[in-house]
């Protein structure tokens, strides 16, 4: 088991009066310049955000100049969209077993880390990898020791965020007990968190879509990872079946998971000071307008005057 506070104690050091706010938010484009993503996330009603600070399917990125950096600081100065969260490229893979695949990975995960110290941004969300021909173990092992070597390169205070994955292919962290593995295994357990990705859980066999199976999933979780190590949350329905471990996104409501998910997720006091972020499928921004309706009409009236919302 992690080092959980357990349940009681999630909220220590949080005010847990009627000072929370409504974290909730999508994945923002950052075309234009990276301050542009603040811009078009108010117009949707963002509290929170999650962007690229680079091209999510190229290892190399132009660097962020300092006038660039500062422009998105002063927006996010300005801005009441706190806080904002980068997605790591996908190409990322930290548990390859080829030395040079690895050695790129671990590059890349250290220049995005240093891309998010120039912005100010407190959580750098990753997809751990995949182990290929090698075995689990020494899979998860190899990701632990990665993020080591990365995390001791950096001074920075921005923590890496573990996505549960799906369990596609040959994906690892797709299970409690695979992440809680890799954070015991780390040195810098305190720069470590998780992120936890709705369709993936309920892909990889999490079935949280009724108040039994909701309640039974978070207390595993607090036991097997500690939900205080629960650093934020994607908001997405599965287009495919639980335990199906297939990642594919739907709209909130339309999918495999329901609805009813989301009202328990949304109404659950001990994830409102957790942000929470939008990747379901979208044309226009105003997709995802839609879906941050459909979530925010689920809070109950006591939730809505505890977050101040209309």
């Amino acid at each position: 088991m992690l080092y959980t506070k357990g349940k009681n104690q999630f909220n220590e050091g949080r005010n847990m009066t009627n000072n929370h706010r409504l974290l909730l938010g999508a994945h923002m484009s950052v075309a234009g310049g990276m301050e542009k993503a603040f811009e078009r996330g108010e117009s949707i009603g963002c509290t929170t955000m999650q962007i690229f600070s680079k091209s999510n399917r190229q290892w190399k990125a132009r660097p962020i100049t300092s006038d660039e950096a500062q422009a998105f600081r002063e927006a996010q100065k300005k801005s009441g969209i706190k806080p904002v969260m980068v997605h790591a490229t996908y190409l990322i893979n930290l548990a390859a077993p080829e030395k040079d695949a690895l050695h790129k990975s671990i590059q890349a995960v250290k220049e995005e880390l240093e891309r998010c110290a120039q912005l100010n941004i407190p959580y750098l969300v990753l997809h751990p990898g995949s182990r290929l021909h090698s075995d689990e173990q020494t899979a998860l092992s190899q990701i632990a020791a990665s993020l080591d070597s990365i995390l001791e390169a950096s001074d920075d205070s921005t923590m890496i965020l573990i996505e549960i994955m799906a369990g596609q292919g040959s994906s690892v962290c797709y299970t409690f007990e695979q992440i809680a593995q890799v954070i015991n295994l780390a040195k810098h357990k305190r720069r470590i968190g998780v992120c936890f990705d709705t369709c993936h859980a309920f892909a990889a066999g999490y079935d949280f879509s009724t108040s039994k199976g909701y309640e039974a999933m978070w207390d595993h979780f607090d036991k097997t990872i500690g939900l205080n190590n629960l650093k934020a949350i994607h908001l997405n329905d599965s287009k495919k079946e639980v335990g199906s471990r297939v990642d594919r996104h739907e709209e909130i409501g339309e999918g495999k998971i329901g609805i009813k998910a989301f009202e328990l997720l949304m109404n659950d006091e001990r994830f409102f000071d957790v942000p929470k972020v939008l990747e379901t499928p979208q044309d226009t921004i105003e997709d995802y307008a839609k879906n941050m309706a459909v979530l925010k009409k689920l809070l109950s009236k006591k939730n809505r005057d505890l977050l101040g919302l209309d």
